[in-house]
C-alpha cells in the first residue's frame, strides 16, 4: 500500500513540475493500446500429493494505458504510465493431461521511468529508460471456476520491481505525434492459493511481463 501510494503522489506531483526553460517540449501526454506477454511460469501442487502439481502460465493479451512524461530537458524526461491488461491464467495438470484451470488475472502495471532521448528535440525521437514498476493483481474469487482444482480463492501480492525501456515518438506536427514504447519487468509475486480444506500454500510465481504499446501523442 505504501509503494502504491508513493506512485500515485509522484504521478500526481508530475503534472505541476516546472521543466528546464528554454526547452521545445514541456509535458507529453499519451494515449495507447498494449500487448503485454508474461513470460514466466511456475508451479503449485493441488494437495498433499506431490505429483499432483500444476504448471502456471499465463497468456499474452492485449490492453490500454496513458502516460505522461515530463521533460527536464530537451534529452532527459520522466515518464509516467498506466496500463490495464487481462490475461488469461491457466493451470495445466501433467498428471491430468490437461488444463485444469484457466481464468482472466486482471494485472495494472504502474511504471515511472527515467528516460535519455537520445537525438534530443528532433522530430524523430529514440530513447531509452530505466526505472521502477509495481503491478497490482485483482484476486481471484470465482467459486464455481475453481472447484475442479479444490481452491477457494487465489491472492495474489502486488508486487514491485525493475523496469528496462525503450522506444521512440514520431513528430506528425509540432504538438501531434505517435508513440511506440516497450518496457519490461522482471519480477515475481506471490500467490496464495486457499484450499477449501487443508492449509494455504504460497507460491513464487514469476510474471516477467513484456508491456508492448502504440498511440498517439500530444506535446504541450
Amino acid at each position: 500500500m505504501r509503494a502504491r501510494l508513493v506512485l500515485v503522489s509522484i504521478f500526481a506531483v508530475s503534472l505541476f513540475a516546472l521543466p528546464a526553460a528554454g526547452q521545445e517540449r514541456l509535458i507529453d501526454v499519451n494515449v495507447f493500446g498494449t500487448w503485454v506477454d508474461s513470460s514466466g511460469d511456475s508451479a503449485l501442487e493441488f494437495g498433499d500429493d506431490i505429483n499432483d502439481a500444476g504448471d502456471v502460465d499465463f497468456d499474452s493479451d492485449q490492453g490500454y494505458g496513458a502516460s505522461v512524461n515530463v521533460f527536464w530537458s530537451n534529452r532527459i524526461s520522466t515518464e509516467f504510465a498506466l496500463s490495464v491488461v487481462d490475461p488469461d491464467l491457466n493451470v495445466n495438470s501433467p498428471s491430468r493431461g490437461r488444463i485444469v484451470f484457466t481464468e482472466p488475472l486482471e494485472m495494472m502495471p504502474l511504471t515511472a521511468v527515467l528516460q535519455f532521448h537520445l537525438l534530443g528535440s528532433s522530430r524523430f525521437d529514440p530513447y531509452v529508460g530505466v526505472g521502477g514498476g509495481y503491478i497490482l493483481f485483482q484476486d481471484i474469487e470465482d467459486e464455481n471456476d475453481l472447484d475442479d482444482i479444490d481452491f477457494e480463492r487465489i491472492d495474489f501480492e502486488d508486487d514491485i520491481g525493475l523496469v528496462v525501456n525503450a522506444g521512440f515518438r514520431l513528430g506528425v506536427t509540432e504538438n501531434f505525434g505517435i508513440y511506440l514504447d516497450g518496457k519490461y519487468m522482471p519480477l515475481e509475486t506471490t500467490a496464495t492459493p486457499v484450499f477449501t480444506g487443508g492449509p494455504d500454500q504460497e507460491v513464487d510465481i514469476a510474471i516477467n511481463p513484456l508491456i508492448l504499446a502504440a498511440g498517439i501523442s500530444f506535446s504541450f
